[in-house]
């Protein structure tokens, strides 16, 4: 039996289309093939129009920088990939906390953005997961009081939580009770 015909081959087929559909799933993968398609298309459009000039020319030269520029660019992304990735996962992992009520792991997940240099988004983030704290206690508040059958209290609660939290959806229902 020749090995064109084996009958192992489509197993082997199967095999790496799992094993490449499977990668696509893990964030790395995804961040590597985005930075090279997304590089990958000036960088051959670049270098086909420099093989249709005349060597040496002018603008073969230029496509030639160009193409040049996009790989060094390239080559800058792909060695910051890491870091971007692990801060894309501490973000993805902070706003699970947050969205689960969590907001003191949260905020200690978003610390460790400082240690990737990335002290601004740290910030932001944790002021993020600082007021989504404040609106929830603002809106625990709120039910207490309207549980109390101070309904006026309650209203005057709802109004003082940030528009754009969590909480101020859940306000917007309350709110709706506390309809005459």
């Amino acid at each position: 039996m020749d090995a064109a015909n084996s009958p192992i081959k489509p197993f082997i087929r199967v095999f790496l289309f799992v094993t490449v559909l499977t990668m696509l799933f893990f964030a790395p993968t995804r961040e590597f093939l985005k930075i090279t398609f997304i590089m990958g298309i000036p960088g051959l459009l670049f270098y086909s129009l420099m093989g249709r000039q005349t060597r040496y020319s002018p603008l073969w030269i230029i496509c030639g920088l160009l193409v040049l520029g996009v790989l060094l660019f390239y080559g800058y992304l792909l060695l910051h990939l890491p870091e971007r990735i692990e801060s894309r996962e501490i973000i993805s992992q902070g706003g699970t906390l947050v969205a689960e009520g969590k907001y003191d792991q949260a905020i200690d997940k978003y610390k460790q953005l400082e240690k990737l240099g990335q002290k601004a988004k740290m910030e932001d983030k944790i002021s993020q997961a600082r007021l989504e704290k404040s609106a929830q206690q603002q809106l625990e508040q709120a039910r207490q009081k309207l549980a109390a059958g101070d309904k006026q209290g309650a209203r005057e609660i709802i109004e003082k939580i940030p528009p754009g939290t969590r909480a101020a959806s859940q306000a917007r229902e309350l709110r709706s009770q506390l309809k005459p």
